[in-house]
């Protein structure tokens, strides 16, 4: 009788199962990489370093070009088809929040994600200008040969010009950034850095695939050595 009834109350109890991760390790991993490799471009263009501003530009180039792919085909939080991008949700987050919401999600926020795909645009523009610009004596990019030799005129004037008013707008978007972060710290008592540290922690029961993990560190080394890869094309000079 009584190991009817302990088998009876074994079956009652709930099933614990592992938490999921909101942030896969190669998602992380990007927001880490793009971070230092940014900051090392910055760095480089302001101490005239040009060999080491085109390996971080070129890096950030490869960076970005994972994000997307990984926005596509990655885990679901990574994925740009989970992004809250209508007005309608971005209007209704602003509100809740104001009203004095401060639960947790996973996954980005709306103005978040608005905040994620300017970043992209802004970052993947930059760089791939860059690969066309020059600074008239000392640098050229592996491509401003290529965008003057097929019928583009002095294309690479344009791209240049281009590459260096997007560093305002940057600059505007990191700030942002590090505004927004603040905010939710101080205001709303969530800390976002951590959950980008450790994945954070998803109610989902389905942890995330370590093949597909696996998979992802390997395209997005790819994707960066790819990029690397074009700082090899032609004989150029830089100092």
């Amino acid at each position: 009788m009584q190991k009817k009834l302990s088998s009876a109350s074994s079956r009652q109890q709930p099933v614990t199962r592992p938490a999921g991760k909101i942030w896969d390790i190669p998602l992380r991993l990007f927001h880490w990489l793009l971070m230092l490799a940014v900051i090392g471009a910055i760095a480089s263009g302001k101490t005239q370093n040009w060999f080491w501003h085109e390996k971080m530009g070129l890096t950030v180039l490869g960076l970005i070009g994972f994000r997307l792919i990984w926005g596509v085909v990655g885990t679901r939080y990574a994925r740009f088809s989970s992004f809250r991008l209508m007005p309608r949700h971005v209007i209704g987050y602003i509100r809740s929040r104001l009203a004095g919401d401060k639960t947790r999600s996973p996954g980005h926020a709306p103005t978040g994600a608005w905040a994620t795909i300017l970043l992209l645009a802004v970052l993947g523009g930059m760089a791939s200008l860059g690969t066309m610009a020059h600074n008239d004596v000392l640098f050229e990019g592996p491509l401003a040969a290529t965008a003057n030799g097929y019928g583009a005129g002095e294309f690479s004037d344009t791209a240049t010009d281009w590459h260096n008013a997007l560093e305002p707008i940057l600059f505007a978007v990191l700030a942002a950034h590090i505004v927004a972060l603040l905010m939710y710290r101080l205001w709303l008592k969530i800390n976002l850095v951590p959950a980008m540290v450790t994945g954070g922690e998803d109610k989902s029961p389905k942890p995330f695939s370590k093949t597909h993990q696996i998979t992802g560190v390997i395209l997005l080394l790819a994707m960066i050595a790819a990029a690397q890869c074009l700082g090899l094309i032609g004989e150029r000079y830089y100092f």
